[in-house]
């Protein structure tokens, strides 16, 4: 019969598990987006770092790969012309697609921030990333079976450390820029 941590007190068990959502700025993604679609331009101050699959939004997700694709071929990316390239029966908070793209457009106040707004986007995706990475070394830790025990899945847990190291390496040189 196993012993229980003496810390652990039968209120604890009864605690309902807190929950805690990944890490993620909306506002962020909505002014970077907002800023793109009134000057086009603003999308070559993050091209070279962001990836459509750093927002945490699938709609802010598609919105960028759409508006980047556009601008990369020489047309315009504004609310009328990327509304024909998104799914239109999307409700965004009660708006349709277009009244979503025009606010976004609407509330953007300057393509300076763009860059900030860009980091912050992609600092938070690389949180995500590691967070990702840190759950599944915990599971292949939990889910040890004597094949893993015995050192023949450790190589995989050596590889997404590695990877985890370089994430983090990347975000701090970020971090400082």
């Amino acid at each position: 019969m196993a012993i229980e941590s003496i810390s652990r007190r039968p209120a604890d068990l009864a605690a309902p598990p807190t929950y805690r959502s990944a890490p993620h700025n909306i506002e962020a993604e909505q002014a970077l987006l907002g800023a793109i679609l009134v000057n086009n331009e603003a999308l070559y101050r993050v091209t070279d770092f962001l990836e459509p699959q750093h927002f945490f939004e699938p709609i802010h997700q598609q919105t960028y790969d759409v508006a980047r694709s556009l601008i990369r071929t020489g047309k315009l990316a504004s609310p009328v012309t990327l509304k024909t390239f998104l799914p239109a029966e999307i409700d965004i908070a009660g708006l349709t697609l277009a009244q979503y793209l025009a606010r976004l457009a609407a509330e953007a106040t300057t393509i300076i921030n763009a860059v900030d707004y860009g980091r912050t986007i992609y600092d938070l995706a690389i949180r995500r990333e590691l967070i990702n990475i840190g759950e599944d070394m915990v599971n292949v830790a939990f889910d040890a079976s004597a094949a893993r025990a015995a050192g023949l899945h450790y190589a995989g847990a050596e590889a997404r450390t590695d990877h985890a190291q370089c994430l983090l390496t990347v975000g701090r040189s970020l971090s400082v820029l």
